[in-house]
């Protein structure tokens, strides 16, 4: 048996508006909106709309989850080492015009035939969970 070990859980929103997909880029590529539920949180939907809301200035309706991951932070990132569980969500976008956080430098909605682009350049389970996402119906 495995020793126990420590770790986040996370949750990124997979929005949807008009057929795409929001896409935010930082200095690793590709991400979705979202983070780390914070100690105190009890309620996961609750903390995914807090994330976005701030990483994008965007309200959602969340959905169903559709994929798990799990990664551990590079070194030399403000999370280094730290191990975390992700989950993906299927959400709508219900109001907002996209403002990124300053954390992110550029932002994109994605269609199915465009994803491809982002293979190259980006942490390859972000990019297998864009994937995963347009081959779920």
């Amino acid at each position: 048996m495995n020793p126990d070990q420590e770790f986040y859980v996370g949750q990124k929103a997979f929005i949807e508006k008009d057929g795409k997909v929001l896409v935010i880029f930082y200095s690793g590529g590709v991400d979705f909106p979202g983070g780390k539920i914070q100690i105190g949180e009890s309620s996961t939907i609750d903390s995914l709309k807090r994330e976005v809301l701030e990483e994008s200035n965007l309200e959602i309706e969340v959905g169903k989850p559709f994929h798990t991951w799990s990664f551990q932070f590079d070194k030399g990132s403000k999370n280094e080492g730290k191990k975390v569980f992700m989950v993906g969500y299927r959400c709508k976008h219900k109001s907002g015009e996209v403002r990124i956080s300053t954390e992110h430098k550029s932002f994109e909605w994605v269609s199915k035939e465009e994803i491809d682009q982002f293979k190259k350049g980006s942490k390859e389970y972000n990019y297998q969970a864009l994937k995963i996402y347009f081959q779920e119906p």
